[in-house]
């Protein structure tokens, strides 16, 4: 019986140099899925983060309205845990808008036209005030309106941040003029440019999150959603 056949030196250093270039190219790639997968979302991709906020703009602007739930979390610098809140926001534009609180306590939060009203159903509690100011500067709901042309108010760069969100953008946008606001953190569906979460961060540290989901775009919303009855005991305050 013929012997197994030996290789010889040649082939086995070049089988050799072989084997190692292949584990080294597995290596390799395996590295760069690893990064890639560890790059937050917003970073995965590169991509021009002014032409993003002017899209957001431009969507935000184009809708008639908008409904979405919302959750709110206010960190502040005084307190460990957040105040939370839970809810539902419906806005009409031009200058209509609704947030309708469940949670910790119901309340509701309302813009029509020059006029804001703030309800404490349990309490019995009706706080009016005038909205421009609020309407113009709260930057939130300037956001959500579309009433802020975003390249005008703030200076726009890429900055990412921790998320369980595929698919997004991340932006970064300081305030030209200073205001209630050091700066705020924005991430944005890729495909609807909607806001799915905002960080309003304060110059004290504190921190004012939203997020947002389950969104519904264009739908009639009547007069009726932007009215409020009260009973008749109920207290009114005149704010300024």
């Amino acid at each position: 019986m013929e012997g197994k056949k030996k290789i010889g030196p040649g082939r086995l250093a070049s089988f050799n140099f072989l084997k190692s270039g292949w584990k080294a190219g597995c290596l390799f790639l395996l590295f760069l899925l690893s990064y890639q997968l560890s790059l937050p979302p917003a970073l995965a991709q590169e991509f021009d983060p002014q032409a993003v906020a002017l899209n957001l703009w431009k969507k935000l602007s184009s809708i008639t309205s908008l409904e979405a739930n919302f959750s709110q979390y206010y960190y502040s610098t005084q307190v460990e845990e957040p105040v939370s809140g839970q809810g539902r926001v419906f806005i009409r534009r031009p200058n209509r808008m609704r947030w309708e609180y469940s949670s910790p306590e119901k309340q509701i939060f309302l813009i029509k036209g020059q006029a804001l009203w703030l309800y404490f159903p349990d309490d019995k509690q009706l706080l009016k005030k005038e909205a421009e100011t609020e309407w113009q500067t709260t930057e939130i709901l300037g956001l959500l309106s579309g009433n802020f042309n975003l390249l005008d108010r703030y200076e726009i760069s890429a900055s990412s941040f921790p998320s369980r969100q595929k698919n997004v953008y991340q932006i970064k946008l300081t305030p030209k003029e200073p205001g209630q606001y050091s700066y705020l953190l924005l991430e944005i569906d890729r495909k609807t440019y909607l806001i799915l979460k905002a960080i309003l961060f304060e110059p004290t540290g504190s921190k004012l999150e939203y997020h947002f989901g389950q969104f519904k775009l264009d739908r009639k919303l009547s007069d009726e959603l932007f009215e409020l009855k009260v009973p008749a005991d109920c207290e009114i305050i005149e704010g300024n």
